[in-house]
């Protein structure tokens, strides 16, 4: 972000995994706090020093302050953003950015999908994690934002302190809490590694794997979990009839070759099957009021695994 002035086997887990229940989420209040209040004050942070003004951004201003990344901010479910630079006494410095969302679930989405997975846990928040000097926790309704960067390079170790540091600040005066949403705790429990996405919308679906040209499944919310050699997407709707519903629609965008899908099969129980242009297997079915989809070059070979494992 820039800152602007599957075979068989995949049907059976499917069926397996899925079982009723429903998707709806519960309102978040408000907090009464504004988020300007979570910026930590000169001196809290020894060392580093406030630079400037603080910057505020409400809602549609949203797209002032970020060039090209506003969208999926906005389909999570995004309220204002707070961002303060700090510099140390060297000339390093560090950007901060809170992003106050609708909803602890919106903080939670819009964390996993900007983690990269590949980072070390923060323990800040209630999900952190850092990558060098980049370091980011979500907790209550917020995702705090830490970046440390130094022109000169003299002091590495100390940076990556103060972005410590400063996100320990942050964390501290955080006074909201909130879990994952109850959609992703009810998923088993490997599922829920640094890889998984939650997702709110098609641009984030699309942001993963684009499955069609047109907005087909509708969700009301999803998980995206990686499998070998692709992903493994799990979509919730309000009841088994809408999940019905979206199920016949993706049915005649793959029977009519929408999104380059050939080898299009239809089978009795209600599994749809499919190729795509890059060489990925596709393998849907409605359970309940979700649908799953295995999206994998070597789909059967992945729910097999994943069914052994369930067992």
């Amino acid at each position: 972000m820039k800152k602007a002035a599957a075979g068989p086997l995949a049907a059976v887990l499917l069926a397996g995994f899925f079982q009723g229940g429903g998707t709806a989420s519960i309102p978040f209040p408000v907090p009464d706090s504004d988020p300007a209040a979570l910026i930590p004050a000169a001196g809290e942070v020894p060392g580093w020093t406030p630079r400037g003004e603080a910057q505020r951004f409400d809602g549609e201003d949203l797209y002032v302050y970020i060039d090209g990344g506003a969208e999926i901010f906005n389909e999570y479910g995004f309220r204002r953003v707070i961002a303060q630079d700090f510099e140390n006494p060297g000339g390093a410095g560090i950007a901060l950015e809170i992003y106050e969302m609708t909803d602890p679930a919106a903080a939670f989405g819009i964390y996993s999908f900007q983690r990269s997975g590949q980072g070390q846990a923060a323990g800040l928040g209630t999900e952190g994690e850092i990558e060098d000097y980049y370091l980011r926790f979500w907790k209550g309704p917020y995702l705090a934002v830490v970046t440390g960067y130094d022109p000169h390079g003299r002091d590495p170790g100390r940076l990556r302190e103060g972005v410590i540091a400063v996100a320990r600040a942050v964390d501290a005066r955080i006074r909201e809490s909130g879990g994952r949403p109850a959609f992703v705790e009810a998923l088993p429990p490997d599922w829920m590694g640094p890889g998984l996405k939650y997702l709110r919308g098609v641009l984030g679906l699309n942001n993963l794997v684009r499955l069609f040209p047109r907005d087909v499944l509708r969700f009301r919310e999803a998980a995206a979990v990686p499998i070998e050699g692709g992903w493994l997407f799990v979509c919730g709707y309000q009841d088994a009839a809408e999940a019905e519903s979206r199920l016949a629609g993706v049915r005649e965008a793959m029977s009519a070759r929408e999104g380059g899908y050939g080898e299009f099969q239809a089978f009795p129980d209600g599994r749809l099957e499919a190729a795509d242009s890059r060489g990925n297997r596709i393998v849907v079915r409605a359970a309940g009021d979700k649908i799953g989809l295995v999206v994998s070059p070597r789909a059967a070979a992945v729910a097999e695994a994943l069914l052994e494992r369930l067992r």
